[in-house]
């Protein structure tokens, strides 16, 4: 073997003995691992891999080394004997019994066991990319998408997005970020994954919130503008008869409604983000407010905007909750490795 393939099987094993994603790092998490016995056939089997939580599983390592150039490399090298189980040598990995078990359920033709939390089978799909699993990696992708997983809480949300970016996940990265928006980005929900952000990932975590709040304001400013915006089917509501102007005036409760929503965004961005379909129940309060006197009884205040829903306020709700989910969900060049 030349000096080049040395150096790069060596890199490889080094790889093996530095994981990020290490036991100590998922809190509080006690996962339960089921037996491979009854379901692979490990007759033949020529390694031991240990987990970090000294689980041991029998495998063999041509399978190990057709599914990874990083095991093919190290395998490839003299091994030591250091440890012996059943006459086999032992590796030794960083991932916890979960981790290597759903490896190696999807490297052999068994069901597999990919974890059912999002934030979990992230820490699954950042251990493929380390051991250079590309096949491997492209079905946990298809996984996560055929079973629809996302964070369940604030704690999965942020530990999914910490988890996405020490481990270079950019395909994820996006999509992890925008599921925090869901909950508000304090010490307390943030918790003990703060420590395990890296500085640039907290800040560009924090620019990207500013970012979707700042694209969510100017939104509701292009419906203010009654002149241009979709929001000139408004113009003529009887209650700004008052004001004896003669340029389009928006509805007071309708602008009442669209400013007191910005001034709430501009508050803070900590705050969880606003759901675009959040906005009809809310539009509707208002329109209820400004065109009844009480409860449902026959329009009395605003007859005008009464009929401007009828014709076209479904059509208006409906624009205004798009353009609010496009800017809530557009990708950011905020986030960057």
């Amino acid at each position: 073997m030349n000096t080049a393939t040395n150096t790069q099987a060596e890199s490889s094993l080094t790889m093996l003995c530095s994981g990020r994603e290490a036991r100590s790092q998922d809190h509080n998490y006690h996962p339960v691992v089921p037996s491979l016995s009854g379901s692979l056939d490990v007759s033949g089997a020529d390694l031991v891999i240990q987990s970090s939580d000294f689980v041991q599983f029998h495998v063999h390592k041509s399978i190990l080394a057709s599914a990874s150039q990083i095991f093919k490399d190290m395998f490839s090298l003299p091994q030591p004997a250091d440890e012996i189980v059943n006459g086999l040598p032992v590796l030794h990995m960083f991932e916890d019994a979960e981790l290597v078990l759903a490896l190696v359920t999807m490297l052999y033709p068994i069901p597999s066991e990919i974890p059912v939390t999002y934030d979990r089978a992230l820490s699954l799909l950042a251990a493929s990319q380390k051991y250079d699993m590309p096949a491997i990696q492209s079905s946990i992708r298809a996984e996560i998408s055929y079973r629809k997983l996302t964070a369940q809480s604030g704690d999965q949300a942020f530990r999914a997005y910490s988890i996405a970016s020490r481990n270079r996940l950019l395909p994820e990265l996006n999509t992890v970020a925008h599921l925090t928006l869901n909950y508000p980005m304090t010490l307390e929900t943030l918790g003990s994954e703060l420590q395990e952000l890296e500085g640039w990932a907290l800040r560009d975590l924090a620019t990207f919130r500013k970012c979707r709040r700042d694209d969510i304001v100017a939104c509701f400013e292009s419906f203010l503008d009654v002149q241009n915006g979709p929001s000139k089917i408004w113009a003529g509501c009887p209650g700004n008869k008052f004001l004896h102007s003669t340029r389009l005036i928006l509805p007071a409760w309708l602008s009442n409604l669209f400013r007191g929503q910005i001034t709430e965004l501009n508050q803070t961005f900590t705050n969880p983000l606003l759901e675009p379909s959040s906005i009809r129940k809310k539009y509707f309060a208002a329109l209820r407010s400004h065109t009844f006197k009480d409860n449902w009884s026959p329009p009395k205040e605003c007859e005008f905007c009464f009929c401007v829903h009828g014709r076209q306020g479904e059509e208006y709700c409906t624009e205004l909750e798009q353009k609010l989910a496009f800017a809530r969900d557009k990708a950011s060049s905020a986030l960057t490795f």
